[in-house]
């Protein structure tokens, strides 16, 4: 006689399982992010961003222009505010 599961899984499709894992992997994601842009709000205020009446627009190229410099491709066009870019070793 075989043993029985001690999860669930047994009963589930291996795609079952994947997918939830897939969307347990997003959720965890979608947590991540809200912390990390919490954090970069809190030192956004900190640093006197929120007391700026600067149009959007603008202020996404400032960023887009500040990660640039931090990626050390300074002076270059850098539309990073609208794709992210993976890191070469």
């Amino acid at each position: 006689m075989a043993r029985p599961k001690a999860n669930n899984e047994g009963s589930q499709s291996r795609s079952a399982v994947l997918r939830k894992q897939m969307d347990d992997l997003k959720a965890e994601l979608r947590q991540v992010e809200v912390a990390e842009e919490a954090a970069f709000g809190k030192m956004a205020r900190k640093a006197g961003l929120f007391e700026l009446n600067v149009p959007d627009k603008d202020l996404r190229e400032a960023v887009a222009s500040m990660v640039a410099t931090f990626r050390g491709n300074a002076g270059q066009k850098d539309d990073t505010a609208k794709r992210p870019q993976t890191e070469t070793p």
